[in-house]
């Protein structure tokens, strides 16, 4: 049966928010923009969906306000309500002009729990028209080192008053569900891309795509990098949280080493798909990877990349045949697991490719997380209307 729902988020179809991204002066976390428009499609196979996506904007953003639009794809309407840098018309007017673009007739209302004017909204909506609200859980708060502890606790405070919950580790579950609510466990999603855009980097290169603050690990891989002296071999770099003060520094003199910027999702799967190899430098921290998997890892699996990266727990339980894996993420463990996936021989990148994405793909896949979703929360939570 195909169910109406509203979703709660900032994510962006994709056209959309690649003019948002030419706004930025700095770049902002693509992992939130990638993660929620794929759960978004992955609901979307089965149900029609009513994203409410409220852009966030700041000082860094060239323009002071968004003005509002519909863009539909399909059984999505991707509705964007009015934005500004004003913080009164931000958090006093948001919920009215929700209320005003949204399908009030939807079963359910799915929200990230890791913004809290959203969470806000989705609440005062659960008052107003009754329907439960699911949270999407992607990480703990506490370790998200730019929010305020007022913040941090606000939103846990907030986020276990919801109905039901979509987590990626059951350490998450356990610090949101403290009301064992409903509650589902997926590993994360990833399309099963078939078509790619062309390759524009020349010769061979190793690639890493993801957040460049030093304490996942950039750093110890361009050190890593530097050890391996290879001239014939590029490291490309791309992602958010740039922290140039400490980046450029690092790459500064090595011609073999290039940092793009922020790409776009398609442009990110292409660097991927024609690299002689995809690393995830994210060193081991039991903090933060009781209470988030390392998706980009997930990502390069599912995209037929040869990958490398640090051991961890999570991971290890599904996938441990088919990464190489580093013992750390310092520097000589780095190297050393880079060593090893640069002389394999072609039937061995062959067959751990292979390997990689149709295990990431049996646990990761679209049609694979809706039925997931379906069977173990929404027939529960829809049941018990």
């Amino acid at each position: 049966m195909k169910n109406k729902f509203i979703y709660f988020t900032s994510a962006m179809d994709n056209e959309s928010f690649k003019s948002y991204l030419e706004g930025w002066k700095v770049s902002p976390n693509l992992s939130n923009q990638n993660f929620h428009n794929k759960l978004i499609h992955s609901l979307a196979l089965t149900h029609d969906i009513d994203v409410i996506s409220v852009r966030s904007i700041n000082k860094y953003y060239k323009d002071n306000k968004l003005d509002s639009k519909i863009v539909r794809e399909n059984n999505i309407f991707w509705k964007y309500p009015v934005v500004s840098k004003d913080k009164i018309d931000k958090y006093f007017k948001l919920f009215k002009r929700v209320k005003n673009i949204s399908m009030q007739d939807s079963e359910l209302i799915f929200v990230d729990v890791l913004n809290l004017s959203l969470l806000k909204t989705a609440i005062k909506y659960r008052k107003k028209f009754g329907q439960k609200i699911v949270g999407i859980c992607t990480d703990s708060p506490l370790n998200i080192s730019f929010l305020s502890k007022g913040y941090k606790k606000k939103l846990l405070e907030l986020g276990r008053q919801l109905d039901a919950y979509i987590v990626l580790t059951e350490k998450i579950n356990e610090l949101y569900n403290v009301n064992h609510k409903p509650s589902v466990c997926i590993d994360g999603i990833n399309e099963n891309t078939t078509s790619y855009l062309p390759k524009e980097i020349e010769g061979n290169y190793i690639y890493f795509g993801g957040s460049l603050m030093k304490e996942y690990g950039v750093l110890n891989l361009i050190e890593a990098f530097k050890k391996l002296d290879r001239n014939d071999i590029k490291l490309i770099i791309c992602g958010h949280h740039l922290q140039k003060d400490r980046l450029y520094p690092a790459i500064d003199g090595y011609e073999n080493i290039k940092y793009l910027g922020p790409v776009s999702y398609k442009e990110n799967l292409a660097l991927e798909k024609y690299s002689l190899l995809a690393i995830n430098p994210r060193p081991i921290n039991p903090k933060i990877d009781l209470y988030s998997i390392p998706s980009k890892t997930l990502e390069y699996l599912s995209n037929g990349c040869v990958t490398v990266t640090v051991h961890n727990g999570l991971l290890m339980k599904h996938y441990e045949p088919c990464i190489i894996w580093a013992k750390t993420g310092n520097p000589e463990d780095l190297l050393e697991a880079m060593q090893r996936a640069l002389n394999l021989t072609r039937t061995e990148r062959e067959m751990i490719s292979i390997l990689g994405k149709n295990k990431a793909m049996q646990y990761t896949s679209p049609e694979n997380i809706n039925k997931q979703i379906d069977e173990e929360l929404l027939s529960k939570v829809l049941l018990d209307k």
